[in-house]
C-alpha cells in the first residue's frame, strides 16, 4: 500500500486554503475551505519477481464555500495540484444544502502507481 495522505495534504496547502480531512469536518468551520479522504488504495497486479506491485489510488477532495464562483476557483486549483502527482479527474458534481447556503465541488481523483516492497 502507498500512503500518498502527505503529499495530498501538502500539496492541496499550497492553494493557500484550509484543509482538513474528511471525516473530521464540524459545522464551524470556515470557508471557503478544502477537505480530503482517500477512497481506495489496492493492488491491482502483483509481479512477486520484480519486488513491486502496481496500485490504483483514489481520492475525493471536496471544495465547501457559499459562493460558486469559490468553487469553480478553486477546483481548476486542484486539477492542476493533482494532475502534478499524476492523479487524473474521474468524476465532479456539485451539491447544495437547501436549508443553508453552503455547497460543495467534489471532485474524485484516480491514479496508478508502483510500489516497491522489497
Amino acid at each position: 500500500m502507498i500512503d500518498y495522505n502527505k503529499k495530498i495534504v501538502a500539496a492541496l496547502k499550497t492553494i493557500g486554503i484550509p484543509v482538513h480531512y474528511e471525516l473530521f469536518l464540524n459545522s464551524g468551520l470556515e470557508v471557503p475551505c478544502l477537505s480530503y479522504m482517500e477512497l481506495t488504495n489496492y493492488v491491482e497486479q502483483q509481479t512477486f519477481d520484480l519486488g513491486t506491485d502496481v496500485c490504483k489510488i483514489s481520492f475525493q477532495i471536496k471544495v465547501w464555500g457559499t459562493r460558486i464562483e469559490d468553487l469553480q476557483k478553486y477546483a481548476k486549483e486542484i486539477d492542476v495540484v493533482m494532475r502534478n502527482m499524476y492523479f487524473v479527474r474521474t468524476s465532479s458534481v456539485e451539491l447544495h444544502d437547501p436549508n443553508s447556503a453552503m455547497m460543495q465541488k467534489v471532485l474524485t481523483y484516480d491514479c496508478i502507481a508502483i510500489d516497491n516492497f522489497k
